[in-house]
């Protein structure tokens, strides 16, 4: 493909940071965007100089689109996506991939039958402490996985009050339905993708889950009530080689800055990801050190949109983090799920990772 990839994003939540970062990849050109409201549709049209804005994204699908980003609340997801593929268009879908497994296990077949790149949103693996985690990993820097944890701290009450969001935000993401919450659609989905990706597949899971904060303030003066998607969550897994790990999201509200951060332990040393930065230490140190990043690496989102748009111009074949990634996730948050109602281990199904 020697023209620019033309792609139509569709959703003007976070699909604007979605659309700053094509902006950033030269071999990428946005052509068309997609919003609930129409007037903001033509707001980001006219912010961002794309031609073509619309409230149905059917109209996206047309024959001068080579590819979507899909970055609509996540049970809009599967309607979606699917229509793109049927469209013939490479699709990039926004984490979750669905509301559910069996949702995501059909749009990654649907995907695979039809040969279209398909990427998923897990741009965390691409931020500098991350990516270079996972290198020193493979090479052996902590010896064998034993322990890993991986946290995020979130504020509810600051996050739907941002004014980076679509005024549709907090109906959806305080309902546990439509795929909204903390655990299943925000930082959830990051840090099991983090897990299965550093530890591989997991066994099982034990969990329990928690919604603190009832009732959110938000910035137009309404508040979200009847909130019932999990905003505090404990998972305790067990990886298929038998090493452990945490996965928690710690949600407070009084304006505490939020953030990831990741340990993995090892019967050879440490690695410890928290505040941009990455420290560790092998056996034979005296103490944990600073590790050096390196200084040239581009922003995340920028990084795996570069990824995608490269994929599409070569006609495939799918880089990680695709759909197949997004079916694992979506099955231990399954599994979790259970764990937290019956309160018991649950196996997470085998298999889910292809």
């Amino acid at each position: 493909m020697a023209e620019p990839v033309r792609v139509g994003v569709i959703g003007t939540g976070i699909g604007v940071a979605h659309i700053e970062a094509l902006r950033r990849v030269p071999e990428a050109t946005v052509v068309a965007v997609c919003s609930a409201r129409q007037e903001r549709a033509e707001a980001i049209a006219r912010r961002f100089r794309i031609r073509h804005a619309t409230t149905d994204y059917h109209d996206l699908l047309g024959a001068d689109i080579d590819a979507v980003i899909v970055a609509s609340p996540p049970a809009l997801h599967l309607p979606i996506a699917r229509d793109a593929i049927a469209a013939g268009k490479h699709v990039f879908c926004e984490k979750p991939l669905t509301v559910t497994l069996d949702d995501a296990r059909v749009l990654h077949e649907l995907a695979r039958q039809a040969g279209v790149v398909h990427m998923l949103n897990h741009q965390q693996r691409f931020m500098a402490p991350y990516a270079r985690a996972k290198v020193l990993l493979d090479k052996g820097f902590i010896g064998d996985l034993t322990i890993a944890d991986a946290r995020m701290v979130f504020n509810p009450v600051d996050y739907l009050r941002s004014p980076s969001w679509s005024d549709s935000k907090a109906g959806w993401f305080t309902d546990a339905a439509q795929g909204g919450g903390i655990m299943s659609g925000s930082a959830g989905p990051h840090l099991i993708d983090l897990l299965l990706w550093y530890g591989g597949p997991i066994a099982a899971v034990a969990a329990q889950t928690a919604v603190t904060q009832p009732a959110i303030p938000l910035r137009d003066g309404r508040e979200a009530r009847d909130i019932n998607a999990a905003d505090a969550f404990i998972m305790l897994v067990r990886f298929a080689h038998g090493g452990m790990g945490t996965i928690r999201g710690i949600p407070v509200g009084y304006h505490q800055t939020s953030g990831f951060g990741l340990d993995l332990h090892g019967t050879a040393g440490s690695l410890l990801v928290e505040h941009g930065g990455l420290r560790g230490a092998t056996a034979g140190d005296d103490d944990l050190a600073e590790l050096p990043l390196p200084d040239d690496i581009p922003q995340d989102r920028v990084v795996i949109a570069g990824i995608f748009i490269d994929a599409v111009r070569a006609g495939g074949p799918s880089p990680t983090p695709n759909f197949a990634d997004g079916v694992a996730v979506q099955a231990l948050l399954a599994a979790a799920e259970t764990a937290a109602r019956t309160g018991e281990w649950v196996n997470v199904e085998s298999g889910s990772k292809v």
